[in-house]
């Protein structure tokens, strides 16, 4: 009993002494971690009046998110160390409403967080969490596909600013002064994308190819350079190889020396892409000394892992394993490697080049899978950083979809999924045409002018990225297809029920056309000159999202050599029962056909998902 009362008593003296005042009640200060990605650091209650002062503790240098929930009439601000009142990190006007938040960038150490209450004022909770360097690519990225409208700083506001560190943007973009000053004024940062000078041999002129972009945009906090390679292409490795790659990197790494060094750029941060399979780390592209080169700079290593859908439980569980190993294995080369690495996944979601390649398969229960081994798995502790490349080839709702990432597992430190959904979709059967016409209902014009065909490649025409330069996916994914030839005798149509979902809830419908004779005799054109989509696309039982919804031409790419003009499209609706069904015809609805008579049009990838509104 007696020991019993000694410690409660000391460990009231400690929060007192640690809170600064009896108005300011400290429930937790320490380091707790919540998952692999964020630490809660500190945890108050009940804050009133001034001169409240808390100290938190960053166990290496990184990010930390502040959030305070506020009532009562007057101001309430939050500072670090000995800031001035006018430098606050958070300030809150006003009693309740959403709480207050803010990140910044704190060295290793001890810190001070102050709390100025002003008139009734005060702060319920206060709370502050150790997180990840969160990084959105990016700004001035906007979608290939341009009916998803600008990717600016009024659209990313609610859903992706609000849970990112690090803007990514292209390195010769032009903001508002305000936007940068803005910006910087919540302690976040701007990073460059750059690529590698292909004609500088030196490190003089890789130096002052660098740092000439640096000056050219002073407002960027550093540049992310694309690419250096990190690949396994040999179970066993060429010593000669490896040693001429060391040689061709030495220059890089006297470059990126210099830059750490001279005062002009040390607060600068490079970042260096790595692509790569995802299996063993060897260093057959860059040298031994590369990697550890950017660790002694304190830069980072952004690593690509773009892992595309597959189509069954098994492949996809082997498939994230083989993310987890390669991690691993990169720990083992370099050890303390992770605290310098920022994940790359991949958010290209959509055409000209969309690793969303599978129509039966939820991509954002996909990307909520890859998030949560890195949420969970002890491998994945002690990541410096996340990033989802690029919005550049995003549709919309998957933009906004990684805020909402990374609000779950790297700000609140969630350990469950984000979504409730199965991973493999069932809305839609054979929605690839990859089992001919089972499960739909045709009704030709005519005999034969409905049929199931496929085309070599097809699918890595319309988009769906397997990898530049690596072979046609060894499942074909994509290469089938329904055919329609327009007849003068009526409509071709074709049809079916789709199943399971749940009234009152948003979905996605996304469906690629484009001309069979454009595949079997290509020809260039423009957009103006080619074929347009004649035909209809109807959505029974459901209340479609006029709004939200359009259907758009892009040319196929990375191959074949002439761009094959594909039409995407894209409806989102509302349900309003379990079941509706989906209608395509190749002439208007209740018109007059448009398009030649023989005209043959293909259709494929009917995918269903629920949108995240």
């Amino acid at each position: 009993m007696r020991v019993t009362l000694i410690a409660s008593i000391l460990l009231s003296i400690l929060v007192c002494e640690f809170a600064g005042g009896p108005n300011a009640p400290a429930v937790f200060a320490g380091e707790k971690r919540r998952n692999n990605l964020v630490a809660e650091l500190l945890e108050a209650s009940s804050i009133s009046k001034s001169n409240n002062s808390f100290t938190i503790t960053r166990s290496s240098a990184g990010w930390i998110f502040i959030s305070a929930t506020c009532k009562g009439k007057g101001a309430v601000k939050i500072l670090l160390g000995n800031a001035p009142t006018g430098d606050a990190v958070v300030v809150h006007d006003g009693g309740g409403g959403k709480p207050a938040e803010a990140m910044r960038y704190l060295a290793k150490g001890e810190h001070q967080i102050r709390v100025e209450c002003d008139g009734e004022a005060s702060v319920d909770t206060l709370v502050v969490n150790a997180v990840p360097e969160l990084i959105h690519c990016g700004l001035g990225f906007n979608s290939a596909i341009k009916s998803y409208g600008l990717y600016d700083m009024d659209f990313l506001e609610k859903d992706v600013l609000p849970n990112v560190t690090t803007l990514i943007v292209p390195h010769n973009i032009e903001l508002s002064q305000a936007v940068i000053e803005d910006w910087h004024r919540q302690g976040k940062k701007f990073v460059a994308e750059v690529g590698i000078n292909a004609q500088a041999k030196t490190a003089d002129e890789h130096f002052n190819y660098w740092t000439g972009l640096l000056d050219k945009a002073p407002f960027v906090d550093g540049i992310i350079i694309n690419e250096f390679g990190m690949n396994n292409p040999s179970p066993r490795p060429s010593p000669e190889r490896q040693k001429r790659a060391q040689q061709r990197h030495q220059v890089y790494e006297e470059a990126f020396r210099r830059m750490r060094a001279d005062e002009r750029y040390r607060n600068k941060t490079v970042y260096a892409y790595f692509g790569g399979s995802g299996k063993k780390v060897n260093y057959e592209d860059t040298g031994t000394t590369f990697v550890r080169t950017l660790i002694d700079c304190d830069y980072r290593i952004a690593l690509e892992r773009y892992i595309f859908e597959v189509s069954s439980e098994k492949a996809s569980k082997d498939t994230l394993q083989t993310f987890i190993d390669g991690i691993a294995d990169w720990e083992v080369k370099e050890p303390g490697v992770k605290k310098h690495m920022a994940i790359a996944f991949g958010l290209f979601s959509m055409p000209p080049g969309g690793i969303n390649k599978l129509p039966n398969v939820d991509y954002h229960v996909w990307m909520d899978q890859q998030m949560n081994i890195v949420a969970n798995h002890p491998v994945m502790s002690e990541l410096g950083g996340l990033e989802w490349w690029t919005s550049l080839l995003a549709d919309e709702e998957t933009v906004r979809f990684v805020g909402k990432l990374y609000r779950h597992y790297a700000i609140e430190g969630n350990t469950e999924m984000l979504t409730r959904d199965p991973l493999f979709l069932t809305h839609i059967q054979n929605a690839d045409f990859e089992k001919g016409i089972e499960g739909w209902t045709l009704q030709p014009a005519e005999e034969g002018t409905i049929q199931a065909k496929s085309f070599p490649r097809y699918g890595r025409i319309e988009g769906r990225y397997m990898g530049l330069g690596r072979p046609a996916d060894p499942e074909h994914i994509g290469d089938t297809f329904l055919s329609m030839k327009r007849s003068e005798k009526g409509p071709n149509t074709f049809s079916q029920t789709i199943q399971n979902l749940e009234p009152g809830r948003l979905y996605s419908m996304k469906m690629f056309s484009c001309d069979y004779d454009d595949l079997i005799n290509p020809k260039p054109k423009k957009m103006e000159e080619a074929s347009k989509f004649a035909g209809n696309v109807d959505l029974e039982g459901v209340d479609v999202d006029a709004k939200r919804s359009f259907t758009e031409m892009y040319p196929s790419g990375p191959e074949p050599p002439i761009p094959v003009w594909i039409t995407y499209h894209w409806i989102v609706f509302r349900a309003k029962g379990t079941t509706a069904k989906v209608i395509v015809s190749d002439w208007p609805k209740d018109k007059e056909p448009a398009g030649p008579f023989g005209q043959e049009r293909t259709f494929n990838f009917l995918e269903i998902q629920p949108y995240h509104e």
